[in-house]
């Protein structure tokens, strides 16, 4: 056999004419050239034309088009046989996939694919997966990089240092404390406590303490007492804090992944984790260089918010730590350095990043390849922490990492790891230890506890039934929706989401309508514009975001609400679609269109906070966002969501985009959906081929 050289691999093949008229059916054109560009490869390298190994590296294309980064050997010989009768196959390909070991080995045999020993080829051969060489050398970067950071950090400062100042920062605050105790008492104090102690004070479910008390400490409503005599009647053995957990398993780590739900408290728990983190650097040295990311801008710019008001809160205790954290979060593309058309970035391996401790919130959305060239460009010895939630939509393109890693979470923590943290925190920890599993597994903090829905909000209630599959759950929410949950799954369903738009949107309509605008009025249109908004399953079809966006100006233009003249008009929402780093716009980004006395200019929120109106004509790629996917809504909230799915199956309906849609709802939410169809998606599942998992699980403890 031949062996392919580096200037035949990097020989263009031109296709023959008879190989472009005879397509593969089912198969996108990039597929397809990809396909034939093997195909003819393999026939310059080998000497033999095979439509068969063409066919292969176009279902690979195919697979990254649909978010997997490679395609397992055990799904190919299905995939071909659908294909073989149009496809015009060898009659012998079915002898050559009989098993996946015959499979294999005559894979490995062809001259253009490679193993993870000589992955310079055009396809990888690897754990029975096959990949394009590019995709396996991002997942390979990705391992390599995570097994280096699971060795742990040396402390700075003395454990029992750690532990004191972990117990200041998540020390209960006396007065929010006998603040909601008033709210829930209610005439039977004796009864309240209990659930009380579970959601304010982190009781173990079954801990025995002296709850007679405990209440009448409560009862007394006096701070000083209570800061006094709470710490004996609440020993640390029967409470369990996750996010103190995550603080204090981040402290000796390179690598932490932080993964919780909505209202978990993610952002509150960054904020602790940066001051410990910045307290131990400034007691030793010097002060940490941190720097905060998002995918998006709109993410980013919440990060700025959200972490900025936990920093406030911390302030009074730590003056001199929190001066030392960041405010302002930045795009992933912004922070390495985007380069216009090209795909590398200024911050490399050869040109790292200048930071200690990087932070990159809603990390779902980070594809894969994006996710290898932020871990190239960080410094040796840098510390990255990704938040996110494992249970959201995974990233448009190909990957899904944030979920991938979590999944190494079910073999709870190693002993060493619960021994190590119930020094810190005093917690018993053992039912959460097991003897053996992935080493990384002790990098995966999971926040179980939501501050923003309690035990009987809709939306909670709806979001973990959705989440855990549990149908009769869901449909008895949707038979008997409570206070802040509207189904609407009838015939009557197009009006009552236009009259609930019609009232959702009014308000930014008339902040703008008051006269002409600047920074100021568009802040607050602005606001009342992210109060409310209408999030799509499909862009296309007639519950679509593109038609349904159309259908919902008409309504408010016969509400008296707008006046279209044209493509631009006063209160025209749009979307940035592509990215433009020198107006400082990014993809996900909505501005509303205003007149400002003299023109019209469309005001969007920076990632600075600055509100700043930019004339139509200077944006990038835009659309207009009266409705918006549920996967550009990542990393927005809403006080009320009006979700909508379509008439009839389609593959993007899964139980990640109902559950990711449902979350963006912080007050009200209100479904637009057939009721069969909405039951039918909780039984479908987001799956991604990957190799990840695995390749992180071989490295066990």
């Amino acid at each position: 056999m031949t062996e392919p050289t580096a200037l035949a691999l990097s020989h263009q093949p031109t296709l023959s004419s008879s190989q472009l008229l005879a397509p593969w059916p089912g198969l996108r054109a990039i597929d397809q050239a990809l396909g034939r560009f093997i195909q003819d490869l393999n026939l310059r390298l080998n000497g033999e034309e095979d439509a068969l190994l063409g066919l292969c590296a176009a279902l690979v294309s195919q697979e990254l088009g649909q978010g997997h980064v490679c395609l397992p050997l055990s799904q190919l010989p299905a995939r071909l046989a659908a294909l073989a009768a149009k496809a015009e196959l060898p009659t012998d390909w079915q002898a050559r996939v009989t098993n996946i070991e015959t499979l294999s080995a005559w894979l490995r045999a062809q001259p253009v694919v490679g193993t993870d020993e000589t992955a310079e080829l055009p396809l990888v051969l690897a754990r029975g997966r096959l990949y394009l060489a590019r995709y396996f050398a991002f997942e390979q970067q990705l391992v390599h990089w995570l097994q280096a950071a699971q060795a742990p950090l040396p402390l700075t400062v003395p454990a029992d240092q750690l532990a004191a100042w972990l117990a200041d920062l998540f020390a209960p605050v006396p007065q929010i404390l006998l603040a909601a105790w008033q709210q829930v008492r209610g005439e039977r104090p004796d009864l309240a406590i209990i659930p009380f102690a579970r959601q304010w004070l982190d009781v173990t479910e079954g801990a025995e303490l002296d709850w007679p008390a405990l209440t009448a400490l409560l009862e007394a409503q006096d701070p000083a007492r209570l800061s006094a005599e709470l710490p004996a009647l609440l020993p640390a053995a029967a409470c369990l804090n996750w996010q103190k957990l995550a603080v204090a398993t981040a402290l000796t780590g390179r690598f932490t992944l932080i993964s919780g739900g909505p209202g978990t408290g993610k952002t509150t728990t960054v904020a602790r984790l940066l001051a410990l983190l910045q307290r131990q650097a400034l007691t030793t040295g010097a002060a940490l260089r941190i720097r905060l990311a998002a995918p998006t801008g709109k993410a980013a710019a919440r990060l700025t918010e959200s972490l900025g008001r936990a920093i406030d809160e911390l302030a009074h205790g730590w003056p001199e730590v929190c001066d030392a954290l960041p405010r302002q979060a930045a795009t992933l593309h912004r922070l390495l350095g985007a380069l216009p058309g090209r795909r590398a970035f200024r911050h490399d391996a050869d040109n790292p990043l200048v930071l200690d401790v990087l932070v990159v919130d809603e990390a779902s959305m980070v594809d894969l390849p994006l996710m290898a060239r932020l871990l190239a460009a960080l410094p040796e010895g840098a510390r990255l922490i990704l938040l996110g939630d494992k249970d959201q939509l995974s990233s448009v393109e190909a990957g899904a990492v944030l979920g991938d890693i979590c999944g190494l979470s079910r073999s709870g923590m190693s002993p060493e790891q619960g021994r190590w943290l119930t020094r810190l925190t005093g917690y018993d920890l053992a039912p959460w230890c097991q003897a053996s599993g992935p080493a990384l597994r002790d990098r995966i903090c999971l926040l179980r506890k939501s501050w923003r829905f309690d035990g009987q909000s809709g939306i909670g209630r709806l979001a973990r039934a959705v989440n855990l599959g549990q149908t009769d759950q869901v449909a008895a929410l949707l038979d008997q929706p409570p206070a802040d949950l509207a189904f609407h799954g009838g015939e009557d369903r197009l009006s009552s989401l236009l009259a609930a738009a019609v009232a959702g949107y009014r308000p930014y309509l008339d902040c703008l309508a008051q006269g002409p605008c600047d920074a100021e009025r568009a802040a607050q249109a602005l606001a009342l514009f992210n109060r409310c908004r209408v999030l799509c399953a499909v862009r296309d079809g007639s519950w679509g975001v593109g038609p349904l966006g159309l259908t919902i100006a008409r309504a408010l233009q016969q509400a008296g609400c707008l006046l279209p003249e044209g493509d631009w008009y006063v209160g025209r929402p749009v979307m940035i679609t592509q990215n433009d780093h020198g107006l400082g716009l990014y993809n996900g980004d909505i501005g509303l269109t205003a007149f400002d006395g003299q023109r019209l200019r469309v005001w969007f929120q920076l990632p600075d906070g600055r509100v700043h109106g930019f004339l139509p004509s200077r944006l990038p790629p835009h659309e207009s966002a009266l409705a918006m996917t549920v996967h550009k809504s990542q990393g927005s909230e809403f006080d009320h969501t009006l979700l909508v799915l379509p008439d009839s199956p389609l593959p993007v309906l899964t139980r990640e985009l109902l559950y990711t849609g449902i979350t963006r709802a912080k007050g009200r939410l209100s479904l637009f959906a057939p009721r069969p169809l909405l039951l039918q998606t909780l039984g479908r599942l987001t799956e991604r081929a990957s190799g990840l998992p695995l390749a992180l699980a071989e490295r066990s403890l």
